[in-house]
């Protein structure tokens, strides 16, 4: 028997135990990453959280807060807009962030609540119940999606009430919500001593060929001219397809806001919001009971807590500095866009901005992800920051935005007799140093809600007719 030496060269990949933790805490949003916090405290007896400073005079200037010395410092222009607000109270230098988040986020009446209102003063107890099944099971353009024969089954009732209550909930302001499609919505919103009998005939039997603009159809079919078909268009387009729309979504995404966004002397100051979130400390009870003459499983167990707790406070440190320096650099890139709007927004994806940062595209997503930043315009997504373009000459990238803008131009400006095609608009944009394919044209102006070419004509053809 031989024996034999061989040797194998093997290649593994260990995640440092930090890094471990601080790539779990990137994808949670704020409310998730408190909760984290709280149940790692529970679970760690070496963590604590610092308890509330007790109530004491007013701190010394000294120990004011980075960001209320931000304010201070700042000119008054931009003190004034926040004062008309009311984010600022007892002086200039104190900052009500509470009252900043509650102006932050939209407020609006439910479409619910306003039509309870109005049911409670026309249904009877009985009838409300049914109606209180209704519309609370209307969508956010308020439609019902749910079957008659669901409520019926649940509430003990025939489909041929709940038809009832419902015809009479389509009465309600705004007229048409609890359809069951677009059709009876439209129908519902046309006043029954109006005698548009053509209108609803319009409406019942020739939506599919009003969308394809097929206008000589109707046309013949209604036994109507250019004008009166113009006339009906224009009716028509007073109803409204989504009753519910202008009024608060009943299922809202609430969303904490983990940076704040500062202007001064026109440059923009980024802000991580520490309030909020526990600060961490490590326990010296358990601390002084590690370094005793304790028993040896005791001891192994308190080292091991004793290390986690230190992983998990510098994975902490790790995420809010990783979520600040990217939004710094977004902030940075897309000034243009925070100043002038969104066709000022600049191509640039999680790609560049982990090259400038040395991590991963990954690492980039997980830190955007669920993280938003308030600023004078409102509350924005991080994720809004990013935006693809597609490379024009000399290596030049256009924005998404800016292709989707100039589209709509060059149709603006086109000959009504003879409009461009997708093809056509290709070569326009190649003459603008902007290489796109004309499927991509075909999707945007899709986006955009702009016919095609033939459908186009034959708008521009019955608005000449009629003028």
């Amino acid at each position: 028997m031989s024996t034999k030496l061989n040797l194998k060269s093997t290649y593994q990949i260990t995640i440092n135990p930090v890094i471990h933790s601080f790539i779990g805490f990137l994808p949670l949003n704020r409310i998730e990453f408190v909760e984290k916090i709280k149940n790692e405290v529970e679970s760690n007896p070496m963590l604590e959280i610092e308890p509330p400073p007790s109530s004491a005079p007013a701190a010394p200037e000294e120990n004011v807060s980075e960001i209320e010395k931000r304010l201070e410092r700042a000119d008054s222009s931009f003190l004034d807009s926040y004062k008309e607000l009311g984010f600022l109270k007892g002086g200039d230098d104190r900052m009500d962030k509470n009252r900043a988040i509650e102006l932050f986020t939209a407020y609006s009446v439910s479409l619910s609540d306003h039509l309870m209102e109005q049911a409670m003063s026309q249904f009877d107890e009985k009838e409300l119940e049914i109606a209180r099944n209704i519309i609370y099971n209307l969508n956010g353009d308020g439609y019902l999606d749910i079957e008659i024969e669901s409520i019926s089954s649940s509430l003990g009732t025939t489909p041929k009430e709940i038809e009832r209550i419902r015809n009479l909930i389509k009465t309600f302001d705004p007229r048409g919500v609890a359809s069951r499609n677009l059709r009876e919505c439209l129908l519902s919103q046309i006043d029954p001593d109006s005698g548009n009998n053509t209108l609803r005939i319009l409406i019942e039997d020739h939506l599919e060929d009003l969308s394809r603009a097929k206008y000589d159809n109707i046309m013949k079919r209604l036994k109507i001219n250019n004008e009166e078909l113009n006339k009906l268009i224009t009716d028509l387009k007073r109803l409204s397809p989504r009753p519910g729309g202008n009024f608060e979504k009943e299922s809202v995404d609430y969303a904490e806001i983990d940076l704040i966004l500062l202007k001064e002397n026109n440059e923009y100051i980024v802000k991580y919001i520490d309030e909020g979130i526990p600060r961490m400390l490590l326990s010296s009870y358990y601390e002084q009971m590690l370094h005793k003459a304790i028993d040896k499983k005791t001891k192994s167990y308190l080292k091991d807590k004793f290390r986690n707790a230190n992983l998990f406070i510098e994975g902490i440190n790790l995420r809010k500095s990783m979520i600040l320096k990217i939004a710094e650099i977004l902030v940075k890139k897309q000034k243009d866009f925070l100043d002038f709007g969104e066709k000022w927004k600049k191509p640039l994806t999680m790609k560049e901005v982990a090259r400038e940062l040395n991590y991963n595209e990954s690492t980039i997503s997980r830190s955007v992800k669920n993280k938003y930043i308030a600023t004078e315009k409102g509350i924005i997504n991080l994720k809004s920051f990013f935006s693809y373009g597609i490379k024009g000459e000399f290596g030049f990238k256009h924005s998404v935005e800016t292709i989707r803008d100039k589209i709509k131009r060059i149709i603006d400006e086109e000959p009504k007799g003879k409009p461009l095609s997708d093809q056509d608009m290709v070569q326009k944009l190649t003459d603008l140093g902007i290489k796109i394919s004309r499927r991509t044209i075909r999707n945007y102006r899709d986006e955009m809600n702009i016919p095609n070419s033939s459908k186009r004509k034959e708008l521009y053809k019955l608005k000449q007719q009629v003028w």
